[in-house]
């Protein structure tokens, strides 16, 4: 099998549900959907066999967002949500037709930074559950 790759970007990422949605393609310089490995021990047995520890993965949203401080802006939104399960749809690369979807817990994003520079939040978004792959643009 050949080797596969793809750029970053152009891509989509929206939060919130239909008619709150709030569309921060444009403030984000870094998405990735990050799982997080949790194995507990093997337990071995006097016979010799081993009893495979339960594996669990839980999943975060880790971005780096251009702070918005304007009405509606994402400093806002993340402000009054704070701690609510919002939906997101996110879109690496809208050329490859594959985006990933799934429920976040919203934490509310930092706001300021250094005099004279264009500050940046980085955020860790906990999903309820796992992403799940879609189709952003659906086949009539």
């Amino acid at each position: 099998m050949p080797a596969r790759s793809f750029k970053m970007g152009p891509g989509t990422l929206t939060l919130g549900a239909t008619g709150t949605l709030i569309d921060i393609s444009c403030q984000i310089t870094s998405a990735v959907l990050k799982p997080d490995k949790d194995k507990e021990d093997d337990l071995r047995t006097l016979c010799g066999d081993v009893v495979p520890g339960e594996i669990t993965y839980t999943w975060t949203l880790n971005a780096t967002i251009v702070q918005d401080l304007s009405t509606g802006g994402i400093n806002e939104w993340s402000l009054t949500h704070a701690g609510e399960q919002q939906p997101f749809k996110f879109v690496p690369n809208t050329v490859l037709d594959k985006g990933f979807q799934g429920i976040i817990t919203v934490d509310p994003l930092s706001i300021g930074g250094e005099v004279k520079t264009r500050p940046t939040a980085e955020v860790e978004w906990s999903l309820v559950g796992q992403p799940v792959p879609f189709d952003p643009t659906p086949t009539p």
